[in-house]
């Protein structure tokens, strides 16, 4: 039997990602939530699973590290998050339901993945995104530019919490629009 072909990953640009973050109404609590939960799967790479399964305590409060406890294959990491990030999630800590899970119902139930897979396609629709865009999405879109920062390989590998660095070598796929601004800069030229 031969391998599937390895497609690239969807990856939203900045903007993209920006406008998508705009749709949740943050005014009510449901969509200060679901901004929160695409908002720490967009800036600290987390999978669905992983923000639904998030609690309290794993975020350290004083440093803003974000810890991932038993993550895919049963990986622990500890991720950084950057203020505003850690700012939102204390505003949301202070009115969520008093619960393990950091993300619940308002009730206090879990979420479950379908949920979020839902409103994410809808949010993206909303925000004019023509792309396919689900919850995986936001963590290509975290890996991608990672990379375009200057983390390396290797660093972001710890990052999302890969066990073998194979499955993080998707992430350098060429960026076309990056490539074509450097070409354009290019100070080369032919002598005439």
């Amino acid at each position: 039997m031969s391998p599937r072909p390895k497609k690239l990953p969807t990856v939203l640009t900045t903007q993209e990602a920006q406008e998508l973050l705009k749709q949740p109404n943050r005014k009510c609590p449901t969509g200060l939530r679901n901004y929160l939960i695409m908002l720490v799967m967009y800036r600290a790479g987390l999978r669905v699973s992983e923000a639904l399964n998030l609690e309290s305590k794993d975020i350290n409060w004083q440093t803003g590290d974000l810890k991932v406890v038993d993550g895919k294959g049963g990986k622990d990491r500890v991720v950084p998050l950057e203020t505003y990030v850690l700012d939102a999630l204390a505003k949301w800590k202070e009115q969520r339901h008093r619960g393990a899970k950091f993300f619940t119902t308002l009730k206090g139930d879990e979420l479950n993945d379908r949920y979020v897979r839902n409103y994410v396609k809808r949010y993206a629709v909303k925000a004019g995104i023509l792309k396919d865009v689900h919850p995986h999405t936001l963590r290509h879109t975290y890996a991608t530019e990672m990379l375009e920062k200057g983390f390396t390989i290797r660093e972001l590998q710890e990052l999302l919490g890969h066990l073998d660095i194979q499955t993080t070598m998707i992430y350098t796929h060429v960026n076309p629009v990056a490539l074509r601004h450097k070409i354009q800069q290019s100070t080369w030229q032919l002598e005439e």
